[in-house]
């Protein structure tokens, strides 16, 4: 996620405008039918001279000292590239009969550049420019036609910008459209039908484009009606009739976006103030925003106290993982960096107490640089203290498809937590160095043995299973228990999606791209050898993968992505954060309700979930105290000219019970990470059946609250609820536990103590 690569996804082909793997979809057909012809879909890897530009022009941030140098550097690469290309055009422009191709080459990499700054107006004028120097040098039809097709992207962005980041509002940038969502300064999008109607002349069959023609034509309220008949795309292609209710963006009308929209970053749903009301914690990648805290002020709004927190300059962090380090009860923070990159350093923030917070990295002994973008809290030999794994980028693969040399600061870590603020790496005495593109982690006792267990997901690379050993050590049985995830593995997670008892796992893959969604919108065939995986757990034969029998196991481009029972029927269901890296990377996130373990129903657009900009920092918590969870998603992209408002998705209800459960450890880490709750309950009709659930347990891509809201369907009550403490390895049964309320275990405490936190008022007034 850095200006090398995305300046790549721009420069590249049209055929290629998503990143990594592509799907290039061309037809031979009659120009005067009207009748969409047969696909030939070819899935291959582009390098184009964006690329090459970004390596000549930006080259490496170097290796910074600190977050100000940093910030410098980065702000420096963006501006010294596009400086450096105008000034070859002017000299070039002084020669009495200049170079064509130079010239509309120059253009064109300035107009890339301007994109990504998000200059969208100048970077339109440039590419106008090259493709006016490349029609009068006769280039061939297939440089022309690429240039069309940006400048159509290019167009519909600008359209997006006046429309949905200027006037934003509840219902900006997710489908369908409503039609106070409609883009009343059309110029934008008209621009683009007429540079995508101009592209598919040349190029008929390609699916990327005629998706963003059927975009372009939705945001200006004329799709389906207007869009020629062979272009045409059906928008819900799940069928899904499935009801959890339609979920409203209130971020709008709750002060969630006074710092104006947001690069890509994560985000922890939970709170951070100890008043029993879940904050926002959020990190971006934007160089020129730190990390932000909103407070929720229990009036049913957030109020913004990032710089009162200290976090001004906490920039640049894709990701975090949020855990109480020290057990002094409040909510401590680990903020990553260098993802994609190069190794950067870390920063750990202590939680001080008085709504603030400390930047602690030197001090502990987590400075060391490393290229991540996920970490994982748990406490693995059960000493009441939580250590922490981080995931390193070892292994790359370069643009000529050769191995990049690995920088050894890359390996992973499992930092040992001494109980004195104090960090001490032991990954290799531990055997978890992996040496592999680690891009997702989690902990979980998979095989109950009360020791937790770590699976790693490796991107090019078989995943890694490391088994607790109980000694210190760990040792991979990912093999023997055929869980090594997709070729492509990205975001993980352990849960009991089926309330078994036994924890499953989920690995996503990130191979996929907009060409593939819209094959499968159109119920076209696409073979692809890289899917992700739902591994069931079966016992001790290992784990079963069950995403095609699910429903799961179709490309999906997941960026953050996280899980919660959203509809309170006692079964886990996905959020997954969709999109790539380039600007035209413009698929909805997508929502799967649970279908009582067996299966998964997308349920997007009847949800009103299906937000448009790219899914980051996914994350779940009971914001407003009414009994069900609500969504938060940051929904802007990796690049300045990719930003979006960030999305707080509030759950519409569903008229079913529930119990929120509060564990408060003692001998246990004092968030109780890693704990388990079992809750039986009796349907009026009699059935009896039984919920599981893991505190700690939530996507790599997003951090849900630390309370555990279990959703009891038509259950009035938890016959028996059992809490399992893995230090003191005591186990604690409460019966009959009425519904509808939140409550606080302390462990080795018999008596629950009840926690009153009404329904939050709500006046939906915007600023």
């Amino acid at each position: 996620m850095h200006k090398r690569i995305v300046l790549f996804l721009l420069g590249s082909s049209c055929a290629a405008m998503v990143g990594g793997a592509v799907i290039c979809s061309y037809w031979e057909t009659d120009s005067a039918s009207v009748s969409a012809p047969t696909p030939v879909i070819d899935d291959r890897p582009i390098a184009d001279a964006g690329l090459i530009l970004a390596s000549k022009y930006e080259g490496e941030i170097g290796d910074p000292q600190s977050l100000a140098d940093l910030q410098a550097a980065i702000r420096q690469r963006g501006s010294g590239a596009l400086a450096a290309l105008q000034a070859e055009l002017a000299e070039m422009q002084r020669v009495p009969t200049p170079d064509l191709r130079l010239a509309a080459r120059l253009h064109y990499e300035i107009g890339t550049i301007m994109a990504y700054e998000g200059r969208f107006d100048d970077a339109i004028n440039s590419l106008e420019e090259s493709l006016a120097i490349n029609e009068q040098a006769k280039e061939p039809l297939e440089v022309r036609a690429r240039l069309t097709a940006i400048l159509g992207v290019f167009s519909l962005r600008l359209g997006e910008v006046d429309n949905c980041i200027n006037c934003v509002g509840p219902s900006s940038c997710i489908l369908p459209i409503a039609p106070d969502a409609v883009h009343t300064r059309t110029a934008g999008s008209r621009q683009a039908i007429e540079w995508f109607e101009k592209y598919l002349e040349m190029q008929p069959g390609d699916l990327r484009v005629r998706w963003l023609l059927n975009l372009a034509f939705m945001t200006l309220g004329e799709y389906p009606e207007k869009v020629p008949q062979q272009y045409l795309i059906p928008l819900d292609h799940s069928g899904s009739t499935a009801d959890v209710g339609r979920f409203l963006n209130v971020a709008p009308l709750v002060g969630l976006t006074s710092r104006g929209p947001s690069q890509a970053g994560g985000s922890i749903f939970d709170d951070f103030t100890g008043d029993g009301l879940p904050d926002l914690f959020i990190t971006s990648l934007d160089a020129d925003r730190g990390a932000s805290l909103y407070v929720n002020r229990g009036d049913g709004r957030f109020e913004d106290t990032s710089d009162v927190a200290g976090l001004a300059d906490q920039i640049y962090a894709l990701n975090l993982a949020h855990a109480d380090f020290d057990n002094d009860g409040y909510l401590d923070v680990v903020l990553l960096r260098g993802g994609w990159e190069m190794p950067m350093r870390m920063s750990l923030l202590r939680n001080t107490g008085n709504s603030s917070f400390e930047d602690v990295t030197i001090a502990s002994g987590l400075d060391e640089p490393i290229a991540t973008e996920s970490a994982a809290w748990g406490d693995y030999d059960n000493d009441g203290l939580v250590d922490l794994f981080v995931c390193g980028e070892y292994t790359r693969t370069a643009p000529d498809g050769s191995m990049k040399v690995a920088d050894p600061r890359n390996r992973c870590r499992l930092y040992h937590n001494e109980g004195n603020g104090k960090f001490i790496d032991v990954a290799p005495l531990a055997g978890v160095v992996n040496e592999r593109r680690a891009k997702g982690s989690a902990w979980g006792d998979y095989d109950g043995d009360g020791r937790i267990d770590l699976f790693v997901s490796n991107m090019n690379s078989p995943g890694r299973l490391y088994h607790n050993d109980g000694n210190g050590t760990f040792h991979d049985v990912a093999p023997a228990m055929e869980v090594e995830g997709p070729a492509n593995a990205f975001a993980c997670w352990f849960w009991d999606y089926d309330n078994d008892g036994r924890l499953d796992l989920y690995v996503n893959d990130y191979t996929s791209s907009l060409a593939e969604h819209v094959a499968i919108s159109l119920g076209l065939p696409v073979s692809r050898s890289s899917r992700p995986c739902l591994y069931r757990n079966v016992g001790p034969s290992g784990f079963r993968d069950l995403a095609g029998d699910a429903g799961l196991s179709h490309g999906m481009m997941p960026m953050g992505c996280n899980f919660a029972d959203v509809d309170n029927d006692g079964f886990l269901d996905i959020y997954l954060g969709t999109g790539r890296m380039s600007l035209d990377a413009l698929t909805p996130n997508e929502m799967f309700k649970n279908d009582k373990g067996r299966s998964f129903t997308n349920v997007t657009f009847p949800s009103g979930t299906g937000h448009l900009q790219k899914g980051h920092g996914v994350s779940f918590a009971d914001w407003d105290c009414d009994g069900d969870l609500d969504l938060f998603v940051v929904a802007g992209g990796a690049v300045p000219g990719d930003r979006s408002y960030n999305v707080l998705f509030q759950n519409p209800g569903h008229g079913r019970h529930w119990l929120k459960v509060k564990l408060d450890g003692t001998r246990t880490n004092r968030a109780a990470l890693g704990a388990r709750i079992k809750a039986t309950i009796k349907s009026p009709d009699g059935n009896t059946r039984t919920i599981f659930r893991t505190i700690g347990n939530n996507g790599s891509f997003g951090g849900n609250s630390l309370v555990e809201l279990i959703g009891l369907a038509d259950a009035t009550s938890v016959t028996e609820l059992v809490v399992s403490w893995p230090t003191s390895r005591t186990v604690q049964t409460f019966r009959d536990v009425p519904a509808d309320q939140t409550i606080e275990i302390t462990e080795e405490v018999d008596a629950v103590k009840q926690i009153h936190l009404p329904p939050l008022p709500v006046s939906w007034q915007a600023d």
